[in-house]
């Protein structure tokens, strides 16, 4: 099946791995533990299942953040999104919860949001925050894991730790993962600790994402990518209208628009498109790292990457990479930071933001010589957004946090939501 062959793409690194490790067989018998993956399938008609207006909820398991006014989008993995009055950051105020079953992504433009519902992507009217309406829906608008007649659509893997009693002759012996029919098992020592894993006010014309977005608007233009394709939709009215598809490469990530390009984030690179025809935008150079998951953000001068470790990346590598593109289409890596885990990231003229342990804010004056001016621990960090007159918007596993970070030498946290386990 094709999600199979996915599969055993995105574990290529790991069966590497496995090939230059291996147990001795000078014993005939051992109990390994292994993180086994079966998969779920959908059919058509449970993932059309559209969209209901819930009560607000505490946050369960956040996934990106969205700006857009002054209300906050966050959302729920796989379940939909909570909405936020965030008029006073000190005092953020839960207004409800959108429930869209295998959502994940979303982009705002004028009164429409633009989300994805599993493989298709859907229009909701937003002009009344209470009574939202989904005014259209582009079907297999995404490249989905997998597709079985029977079965339908394969949406996720649900993870369940086994113990395994393994003899020598064993043809799992010697391997870190392998196929039982759809269901996948991985020794669960290449896994790290975070897993496999209504107004009427006027509304800003345009949204703000975290750097985890897969979804960007650009004017009247929607760009969307999955994980190898970058999709572009016209919004000058409300149903979007399909107009390019680009197969970009295997394990696509983010998007990040910056004036007439938009950067795409992969975990053995970066691909920049030119989008001055911003109907079919064009490769215009590719920037090649070391193996890892990076978001990006970038400047006028300069691209600014991480790359992280973790069994779906691939990788063991953490660090910040600050890449030179002034002259495009050239591109130069002109200077590495080693770092401890770094993530989602954000920059404004002076600074740049990134969660790494918590939150640094670094002095980015110089690029070549960043000087961190603060590091606030304690808490987990995800992802970013900062906005002007240094309020800062952070999501992670424990919660979402605001802080005020015009003395960057000195965050004051402005408040926080916690994730309710």
């Amino acid at each position: 099946m094709k999600h199979r062959s996915l599969l055993r793409f995105a574990f290529l690194g790991i069966a590497v791995a496995a090939a230059l490790s291996g147990c001795l067989r000078d014993e005939c018998e051992t109990t390994r533990t292994f993180v086994r993956f079966d998969p779920v399938y959908k059919l058509p008609a449970e993932v059309r299942v559209g969209m209901s207006v819930q009560a607000a909820r505490e946050l369960r398991e956040p996934g990106k953040i969205y700006v857009f006014g002054h209300y906050l989008f966050i959302n729920e993995r796989n379940e939909g999104i909570h909405i936020v009055d965030n008029a006073d950051p000190s005092n953020p105020k839960p207004v409800a919860f959108w429930s869209i079953p295998g959502n994940g992504d979303m982009a705002i433009r004028g009164q429409y949001l633009y989300a994805n519902q599993y493989v298709d992507l859907l229009t909701i009217d937003i002009s009344d925050m209470q009574n939202p309406q989904i005014v259209c829906r582009s079907e297999s608008a995404f490249q989905p894991y997998g597709y079985d007649p029977q079965q339908g659509y394969l949406i996720e893997y649900v993870e369940t730790e086994i113990k395994e009693t393994l003899s020598c002759e064993d043809s799992r012996w010697s391997n870190q993962w392998f196929f039982e029919g759809d269901v996948v098992f991985v020794n669960s020592g290449l896994f790290d600790a975070s897993g496999i894993k209504s107004g009427s006010d006027a509304l800003a014309s345009i949204g703000i994402g975290g750097s985890f977005a897969r979804f960007t608007l650009v004017d009247e233009y929607l760009y969307t990518i999955d994980n190898s394709i970058l999709r572009s939709w016209s919004v000058a009215s409300a149903c979007p209208a399909r107009l390019d598809s680009v197969l970009v490469g295997w394990n696509i990530e983010t998007i990040f628009p910056w004036k007439d390009r938009l950067f795409i984030g992969s975990q053995t690179g970066v691909f920049i498109f030119n989008n001055s025809n911003p109907q079919r935008p064009v490769l215009e150079t590719q920037f090649s790292h070391a193996t890892g998951c990076d978001p990006v953000v970038c400047d006028d001068k300069y691209a600014y990457v991480t790359i992280h470790d973790g069994t779906t990346c691939n990788g063991t590598f953490n660090q910040l990479d600050v890449i030179g593109i002034e002259n495009l289409p050239s591109t130069e890596l002109l200077k590495v930071y080693q770092m401890k885990r770094p993530m989602g990231l954000s920059v404004t003229n002076d600074y740049l933001y990134l969660c790494d342990d918590g939150l640094k804010i670094f002095d980015k004056t110089n690029p070549l010589d960043l000087k961190q001016k603060s590091h606030t621990t304690g808490f987990d960090a995800y992802d970013i957004i900062a906005l002007g007159a240094g309020q800062l918007l952070v999501i992670g596993a424990d919660g979402f946090y605001q802080f005020d970070a015009s003395d960057p030498e000195h965050p004051e946290q402005l408040s926080r939501i916690p994730v309710v386990k």
